[in-house]
C-alpha cells in the first residue's frame, strides 16, 4: 500500500497527463482530418507519419488511462485511507462536496458543448459555405472522432450525474430517517449500488449514447437519433432509480470496497472513518 503522504505526487502526474490527454486529442484530431494538406505525412510523436485513425486514438487514450489512475488513487490518498474490512480492502474517503460536485458536472457537460454541438454546427455552416468540400458522411474520420471523444465525455457526464444523485438522495434521506442500520442490508442493493456500482454504470452507459445523439441526426437518420436517445434515456433513468435505493445496500457514503478479496455482505463493523480520518468538506 503507497504512503498516504505519496497524494500530492500520484494527484499532480495524474493531472498532467490527463491535461496532456487532452492536449493530444485536439492537436492529433486536428492534424489527422487535414492530413490532406500536410505534404509528406505527419509529424506527431508516438504515430506514423500516415496513421490510421486507431493509431491517433492511442496516445490520447494511454494517457487519458494512466492519467486517471493515478489521479484517482491520488485523490483517494488526499481524502481518505484504505483498511481492511468485511473480507476486502476497503477505501474510506470524504465525499466530495455536493456544490463541488455540480461544478464538475457543469465542466464536463461544457467540454461536450464544445466537442459535438459546437463542432457540427461550425461544420454545419462550413457545409454550407461551400457543399462540394464537405466530407462529413457516416464513414467520415471526422465523424468517428466526435463519436469517440463526444461518447467518451458524455459517459463520464453520466457518471458524475448519477453519482451527484445518489450522494444527494442518500443525504436528504438520512436527514429524515438518520444512518442505515448495516443490520437491515440488502444483499442485492448491497451488490448493485455498492460493490458494483451498477447504478452509476448504467447512467454513464445511459451518457454514452446521449452524447453520440447529434450525430446520426446532423447526418439526417432521424430514426437512428430517436432510437439511440431512447435508449440511453432508459439506462439512464432505470441508473438514476437504482441510485436512490444506494441506503438499501446498509452502507454509508464515502467507502468502496475492491473488485477482488471476496468480499462480502455480513454486517461488520461501521466502516465510517475514524476522528482521525476525518477532515472537513471544502
Amino acid at each position: 500500500m503507497l504512503p498516504r503522504r505519496w497524494w500530492a505526487l500520484l494527484l499532480g502526474a495524474g493531472v498532467i497527463l490527463l491535461v496532456l490527454g487532452a492536449v493530444m486529442a485536439v492537436t492529433y484530431s486536428l492534424a489527422f482530418v487535414q492530413r490532406g494538406e500536410t505534404p509528406g505525412g505527419l509529424s506527431l510523436p508516438f504515430v506514423d507519419a500516415y496513421p490510421t485513425t486507431t493509431d491517433v486514438l492511442l496516445p490520447p487514450f494511454g494517457a487519458f488511462l494512466v492519467g486517471g489512475c493515478l489521479t484517482f488513487i491520488g485523490e483517494l490518498q488526499r481524502r481518505g485511507a484504505i483498511v481492511r474490512g468485511y473480507g476486502n480492502n476497503i477505501a474510506l474517503f470524504r465525499p466530495l462536496g455536493l456544490v463541488m460536485h455540480a461544478f464538475w458536472i457543469v465542466v464536463s457537460l461544457a467540454v461536450w458543448v464544445a466537442i459535438v454541438p459546437l463542432t457540427l454546427s461550425k461544420a454545419s455552416l462550413d457545409q454550407a459555405a461551400s457543399p462540394s468540400l464537405s466530407n462529413l458522411d457516416g464513414g467520415s474520420d471526422v465523424v468517428f472522432l466526435l463519436g469517440v471523444y463526444g461518447g467518451l465525455v458524455g459517459a463520464i457526464t453520466g457518471a458524475l450525474v448519477g453519482s451527484w444523485v445518489k450522494k444527494a438522495w442518500y443525504l436528504r434521506t438520512e436527514q429524515r430517517l438518520g444512518p442505515p442500520d448495516p443490520g437491515t442490508r440488502s444483499p442485492g442493493w448491497w451488490t448493485f449500488t455498492y460493490y458494483w456500482r451498477a447504478d452509476v454504470w448504467l447512467v454513464a452507459l445511459g451518457g454514452l449514447l446521449l452524447g453520440v445523439v447529434p450525430l446520426p441526426w446532423f447526418l439526417g437518420s432521424t430514426t437512428a437519433a430517436v432510437v439511440t436517445a431512447g435508449i440511453g434515456m432508459v439506462l439512464a433513468v432505470a441508473g438514476l432509480a437504482s441510485s436512490t435505493q444506494y441506503r438499501r445496500s446498509g452502507m454509508p457514503l464515502g467507502t468502496g470496497s475492491s473488485l477482488t478479496g471476496g468480499a462480502t455482505t455480513e454486517a461488520g463493523p461501521d466502516p465510517t472513518p475514524t476522528r482521525r480520518n476525518r477532515h472537513r468538506q471544502p
